[in-house]
């Protein structure tokens, strides 16, 4: 069997189109199949090997109690203190419906769901989404979707009123794969809605072609590429040039960025 490090830096080579135009968006490149089914099989192999540090890689064995209190302390810094973009001046978090894109086994997920009123959270990993459906079975407000690494089927259009991802864009492998989940953020978000997100953005290593694990590196001007082809404005970054490249797309109130 072959070594993870090496596994993660493997590539395939076909094309995805978006044939059904209600779900997912239409992408106006192909994303690459096999670069998909790159994902899907690196996750799974970790997902088996050990999920929770693939998951959080501070520690190589996480006793329960540490791991989903990492996640509890990820929400609290990354998400409950961006209420006020998140909720408006009119609104809770438990009026709201959220998307979380890579959920892996479900260790933010928990907390999520102590604050939204639906978390609908999705994963590419067949391994790691029966981790999260197991760690979330008693949490009714929750619904653990395998993903398909691109899109955000089977979500509707203007269904969801915050979308985040946090340590999970900076694995995605190509830009293409990036741009076709900002286009589905901004289709899934209905009118006003946000879509915060982290990516890699050191672009001095050296990484393998498609490599699902160091990622693709996102710079300025590609992040502004990002958020006005999927129709979003840029709200506000940070980090850039970093490992924890912070990227905040606010779908505009007409549906359209000027």
């Amino acid at each position: 069997m072959a070594r993870l490090g090496d596994i993660a830096r493997r590539a395939y080579g076909s094309w995805l189109g978006a044939e059904d135009p209600g779900q997912p968006s239409s992408l106006p490149a192909p994303v690459d199949q096999g670069t998909l089914e790159g994902m899907r099989r690196d996750w799974n192999l970790r997902a088996r090997d050990n999920a929770r540090h693939y998951v959080q890689s501070e520690r190589t064995e996480w006793p329960d109690r540490d791991f989903f209190r990492s996640g509890e302390i990820n929400v609290a810094e990354l998400v409950m203190t961006d209420m006020p973009r998140v909720c408006g001046a009119t609104k809770s978090p438990l009026d709201l419906s959220m998307v979380e894109i890579g959920c892996g086994v479900g260790r933010m997920t928990r907390m999520l769901a102590r604050i939204f009123a639906e978390v609908t959270a999705l994963d590419v990993s067949d391994e790691m989404v029966a981790r999260a459906r197991a760690n979330t079975a008693d949490l009714p407000n929750v619904t653990v979707l395998l993903g398909d690494g691109a899109t955000l089927r089977p979500l509707a259009s203007n269904s969801n009123d915050f979308v985040f991802s946090f340590i999970v864009f900076q694995h995605i492998p190509t830009l293409a794969v990036i741009g076709s989940y900002c286009r589905e953020a901004h289709r899934v978000l209905r009118p006003g809605g946000l879509f915060k997100f982290q990516v890699q953005g050191l672009t001095s290593f050296r990484r393998g072609r498609r490599d699902t694990w160091t990622g693709y590196p996102v710079t300025r001007s590609q992040a502004r590429m990002l958020a006005r082809t999927a129709g979003f404005v840029i709200e506000r970054s940070e980090g850039p040039g970093t490992q924890f490249y912070w990227l905040w797309f606010r779908k505009p109130l007409d549906g359209a960025a000027e």
